[in-house]
């Protein structure tokens, strides 16, 4: 009696697992759309290009367009005035990628108007 109360246990105790490992499985699966166990990262490619135009700003920020005009350079007299670092080429604006780099991580908590 002894020896069948404990192959009972054990199978009962097998069919637990195997309930237990179909339920997380499940789980899994419900939590995974694609069926892949990999999960898949995007990684934004490294700019190339050393100087980035208004628009590849915008695009290297991950910001709006008005977010990025209150920080372009405006002209106030003869002088302009900027909030991100540029340099101009011609009438045209553009924005070192290493000195917007720097800038962001010296200005990280500022609050622009």
């Amino acid at each position: 009696m002894k020896q069948f109360a404990s192959s009972l246990a054990q199978i009962f105790l097998g069919l637990c697992i195997l309930a237990g490992s179909w339920m997380i499985a499940d789980a899994m699966k419900d939590n995974n759309p694609s069926g892949n166990s990999i999960e898949q990262v995007q990684v934004k490619p490294q700019t190339k290009d050393q100087l980035l135009s208004h628009s590849e700003l915008q695009e290297y920020l991950g910001i709006k367009q008005d977010q990025v005009e209150k920080l372009l350079p405006k002209k106030e007299g003869n002088v302009t005035k900027s909030q991100i670092p540029y340099i101009q080429i011609g009438y045209e604006y553009y924005f070192p990628v290493k000195a917007v780099d720097q800038w962001l991580e010296e200005t990280e908590a500022a609050i622009f108007d």
